[in-house]
């Protein structure tokens, strides 16, 4: 994907990912979503975060490595309710 030309008004890179960890968008932009542990969530289905353009790697890497314990975090939370549900089963 092609790199966007940042300026002096909008210095930040925008990715979005989205829900299946693809990178769909890359903009160049004038907000800062809060380093390499911010995110965005967008109302179209995507997330992402903003950049210096010599980052972007780095944060592209990190976003998906946190979104990928995210969802581990998630199953683990559903396997306790789903056992929990099971076990209360009985009428």
């Amino acid at each position: 994907m092609k790199l966007p030309k940042t300026t002096e008004k909008m210095p930040y890179i925008e990715f979005c990912i989205n829900k299946k960890g693809k990178l769909i968008k890359l903009l160049a932009t004038d907000n800062w979503w809060g380093g390499i542990n911010g995110e965005f969530h967008s109302s179209k289905g995507y997330r992402g975060n903003t950049c210096n353009p010599k980052d972007l790697d780095k944060y592209i890497k990190a976003y998906k490595l946190k979104r990928i314990k995210e969802i581990e975090k998630e199953i683990e939370l559903l396997k306790v309710r789903l056992s929990d549900f099971k076990k209360n089963m009985s009428l």
